[in-house]
């Protein structure tokens, strides 16, 4: 027994200096997930067809052409009309275009800005992601050494039992113990496949593909807090309100503008026939006439029903860009106070970890065959496994809160 209790010893003073088997730096998974996830991939093509949009705002109306023979001619002075040709083009009032050009780069850019948190977002969601799965791959090996040493454990308690050196009550202890964690096991196993799948959709890759975590320390992502306060006013949630308040702004001021007359400027052509009965000045000759024209808005209900709908767009994207900004405070305090606590549990945990395996030692030194101190002996060793598992738990927090303020700081 004394020798088992050893092995498990060594297993504790030797956890935390375990070889890493492989890892993969999750700036690559980050880079993968931003090239392949679908939804950063429909928000670029959303940006795209907004920039599109900027060019047909700034475009002027298909100029109009039109093209008619006189069935029955028409005599002039200088002969008779045979067709008439006729092109003209409309133009919006001054600054028309120029306005609407403004209000459609705004939404564009507003769009950009919704797609840059959309990218600072999911790099924060694979970090977390893949910090879960740290966590769970830690429990399921300090479980599966658990599992072993109680196993050994139970052989050697057996053998004592078969030569009366000990109860059966000892064995069944072991074996409860043993049973589960087995359960436990199996729970940590099955939720991993489920994180490893969301892991996997994040990056957009086949569902069951493997995740290798480190066994070691090396998936602190993050060391410290950051020291610069965070100014929200300039995060890209809330500059994208901002643009879309400012783009209704110029729609307002378009709609404003078509109250006013559109102009428009075109040439009439008419082909004319020789006389034949007499010689005339210019006889024969085609006649061309410019033309100007005015578009006049007499029914302008429906402008200002336009001038009223962007106003109220504009209070409603303010109060959109108040919420928001209240929305990054209030995850900015949560992201801090699981900073802090995970701080504390982490200190916490050290110091009972420390004075838990001190009194393994003592107990196992004066280990004896009844059944109250062997209970003290595994109670004692499992704490310590709970401390080291803990531990962990308070450090993957510390790591998911950075992850969160460096995407509130972006």
């Amino acid at each position: 027994m004394r020798i088992y209790i050893m092995i498990a010893l060594l297993f504790f003073a030797s956890a935390k200096v375990l070889a890493q088997t492989a890892k993969q730096d999750v700036k690559q998974y980050i880079d993968f997930a931003i090239a392949n996830n679908p939804e950063l991939k429909a928000m670029d093509l959303k940006y795209q067809q907004a920039m599109e949009k900027v060019s047909l705002a700034k475009s002027l109306p298909d100029p109009s052409f039109s093209a008619g023979v006189f069935i029955q001619s028409i005599e002039t002075r200088v002969g008779a009309q045979k067709a008439k040709l006729s092109v003209s083009q409309m133009f919006p009032w001054f600054g028309t275009l120029g306005t609407k050009e403004q209000q459609a780069s705004l939404e564009a850019h507003a769009i950009y800005l919704k797609y840059l948190d959309a990218s600072a977002k999911l790099e924060m969601n694979v970090s977390k992601s893949w910090l879960d799965l740290v966590l769970t791959d830690k429990k399921i090996f300090f479980t599966r050494k658990r599992v072993e040493i109680l196993e050994r454990l139970e052989e050697q308690s057996l053998k004592r039992y078969e030569s009366d050196q000990t109860d059966m009550v000892n064995v069944l202890y072991i074996q409860m113990l043993k049973e589960e964690l087995i359960s436990k096991l199996d729970l940590f196993k099955d939720k991993r496949m489920t994180q490893q799948i969301a892991f996997n959709t994040l990056l957009n890759r086949k569902l069951k593909t493997e995740v290798i975590t480190p066994t070691d320390e090396s998936f602190m992502i993050s060391a410290s807090i950051p020291t610069a306060n965070i100014e929200f006013d300039k995060h890209n949630r809330i500059e994208s309100w901002e643009h879309l308040h400012e783009s209704a702004e110029f729609a307002e001021k378009a709609s404003k503008l078509n109250t006013f007359p559109k102009i428009g400027i075109g040439l009439d052509y008419a082909i004319l026939a020789k006389r034949k009965d007499m010689d005339v000045a210019d006889n024969g000759k085609d006649a061309i006439m410019p033309m100007i024209s005015l578009s006049i808005p007499v029914f302008r209900k429906k402008n200002r029903a336009a001038v009223k709908i962007n106003q109220l767009k504009q209070a409603e994207f303010k109060a959109l860009k108040v919420s928001e900004l209240n929305q990054l405070q209030l995850e900015y305090q949560k992201a801090l106070e699981m900073y802090q606590t995970g701080k504390r549990d982490e200190s916490l945990y050290q110091n009972l970890l420390t004075k838990a395996k001190q009194s393994y030692e003592i107990l196992s030194s004066s280990y004896e065959s009844s059944v109250k101190r062997y209970e003290e002996v595994l109670n004692m060793q499992q704490k310590i496994w709970i401390y080291q598992q803990k531990q962990i738990e308070a450090q993957i927090k510390v790591q998911k809160s950075l992850a969160q303020m460096k995407y509130l700081g972006s």
